[in-house]
């Protein structure tokens, strides 16, 4: 994740001070709370992840945050849409790990559904996956196991999609 990418979940660019990161952080907070949302819970991965970047690599914000203007968007609610969706195929297995959704389980039947939403076949993962769109430019060479990102970036556990519009913990 670099400063544009973590910016993007909170849909931030500008001149931006601490203080106006907390203030996304906290609205994000109150609009993905589990109790308010139903993909909350996988929402705030996200969120927390980039807040801690951000807060990490706070004296740098301003200084790297991408001139191109169509480098900057609401992710956060292009990621909510994807969860969403996501959290109503019967028998989908998804995990938010970083701003990257993994998705696994009965997919088969929902391929063209997932092609549909932009997710991409990982055929060595043998998942699919969604990620942001600026991720499409950059390349990382180096291959790492689902652990490994799971290391990498943090992961809480895998969510089951139940068909139904409610996302409950899998067993």
């Amino acid at each position: 994740m670099n400063i544009q990418q973590a910016l993007n979940i909170f849909g931030l660019s500008g001149e931006l001070t601490e203080k106006d990161i907390k203030k996304a952080y906290k609205q994000a907070a109150l609009k993905f709370h589990p109790d308010r949302n139903p993909v909350g819970a996988d929402m705030m991965k996200a969120v927390n992840a980039a807040f801690d970047f951000l807060m990490q690599n706070i004296d740098k914000i301003n200084q790297f945050q991408s001139a191109d203007e169509n480098a900057r968007y609401d992710f956060g609610e292009e990621l909510e849409k994807v969860l969403n969706i996501l959290s109503g195929l019967s028998g989908v297995v998804y995990e938010v790990i970083g701003n990257w959704i993994w998705i696994s389980g009965e997919t088969k039947t929902h391929k063209d559904t997932l092609k549909e939403m932009g997710c991409k076949w990982a055929a060595k993962k043998k998942q699919w996956f969604y990620r942001p769109e600026e991720y499409k430019a950059s390349r990382n060479r180096k291959e790492h196991s689902i652990d490994e990102i799971r290391e990498m970036y943090g992961t809480n556990g895998q969510r089951k999609a139940t068909g139904l519009k409610r996302v409950q913990k899998q067993a």
